[in-house]
């Protein structure tokens, strides 16, 4: 799926890769290397880069974690040994790793393939859903995918092929608290992947709710921020983990329970306790709970009238939501009397506070 879909939000990257192939000359060969985390999206890059390097007239040899592309020049390339053209012809290597590159003579330059934007994410989602719109809920599981292409890609594969997306008033809305199977197998095996150290941070996270400050992870763990840093890197690179504000947080609570399941029963049982027991911020004990809505009727509201009440969730204004769904602010409004008279509210606090125990009932 992901090579039948248009290249997104990496114009940047490709705009490197032309300019350095317009810059090389014989005896200036360049080394364009691509670095980015897992499921950035650097293969996809490199078979870019040779498809609009041919279109520029070069020639264009891949190797297993490289291109060679060669300028102005009529013969065979060999994508193995670049180095014996660089004398003669304009050579550029575009590669995800230096290794048998140390010897050839050729300036590096660097690009780094961050997460994608939200406005990048939602493009991505319209090819890969032609014909209909991202509800708030499958906007809200992408995050999951901690902005990786590759990721949201086999989100979304996964989602069809396990029949846990279903498309109502048009909107892709997702099945509550679930995640395919190949989603939770990638996050198992990035966590199997992490050092000692930094499986060891993402475990101790599951005891505290997202997000929460460096620090409290590091008393936790009875360390310093300073002596966690390394390991924070490592589950920030792994995409498990990923900043929010001045804290940290896992990429989406569903990533929480796969790191629980490669975990003792005991253990799981013991973090869950300390969770729960806890003291809560004052704002969050402050927080009213309406009585009479613990069995609210999540199925009397239409899928319009549920993707509004997930965009209240988020802390959107009426206009926020009428640009999100195409709709006027005063639409929205008329969708939110509906929604506080089937579910028997009076005002969009209760409506967040619901949200949040109808979330954390399907944990």
């Amino acid at each position: 799926m992901e090579s039948s879909l248009p290249l997104i939000g990496r114009d940047g990257e490709l705009r490197s890769f032309t300019t350095l192939l317009g810059w090389v000359a014989p005896d200036r060969a360049a080394v364009l290397l691509v670095d980015g985390p897992p499921d950035s999206g650097r293969a996809r890059l490199l078979r870019e880069c040779a498809a609009e390097g041919r279109r520029l007239g070069a020639v264009a040899a891949a190797g297993r974690d490289r291109v060679v592309l060669v300028r102005d020049h009529p013969g065979p390339v060999d994508a193995q040994a670049p180095g014996r053209l660089v004398a003669s012809a304009p050579v550029l290597i575009v590669a995800t790793s230096t290794a048998g590159l140390e010897t050839v003579p050729a300036e590096v330059h660097r690009v780094r393939l961050g997460p994608l934007s939200p406005a990048d994410v939602r493009r991505l989602l319209a090819h890969a859903l032609p014909g209909t719109r991202p509800g708030a809920r499958l906007l809200d599981l992408t995050r999951v995918a901690a902005g990786r292409p590759g990721a949201l890609v086999r989100l979304i594969t996964g989602l069809r092929e396990e029949g846990l997306l279903r498309i109502v008033d048009g909107s892709a809305v997702p099945l509550p608290g679930r995640l395919p199977q190949r989603t939770r197998a990638r996050l198992a095996a990035r966590f199997a992947d992490l050092s000692p150290a930094a499986r060891h941070l993402v475990q101790a996270a599951t005891a505290l709710p997202s997000p929460f400050p460096a620090d409290r992870l590091s008393a936790s763990l009875g360390s310093t921020v300073l002596g966690l840093l390394p390991a924070i890197e490592e589950a920030l690179e792994s995409g498990l983990l990923t900043t929010a504000g001045e804290a940290l947080s896992f990429s989406h609570d569903l990533v929480r329970p796969v790191v629980e399941a490669a975990m003792p029963c005991a253990v799981v049982a013991a973090l869950r306790s300390e969770r729960r027991t806890r003291p809560r911020p004052a704002a969050a004990r402050r927080e009213p709970r309406p009585p009479g809505t613990a069995d609210a009727d999540w199925n009397a509201l239409s899928g319009r009238e549920l993707e509004i009440a997930e965009l209240v969730g988020m802390a959107l204004t009426n206009r926020q939501i009428a640009d999100r769904v195409g709709r006027s602010p005063h639409t929205v409004n008329y969708h939110l009397r509906h929604i506080f008279q089937k579910l028997g509210l009076s005002s969009r606090v209760e409506l967040v506070s619901l949200l949040r125990r109808r979330e954390a009932a399907t944990r």
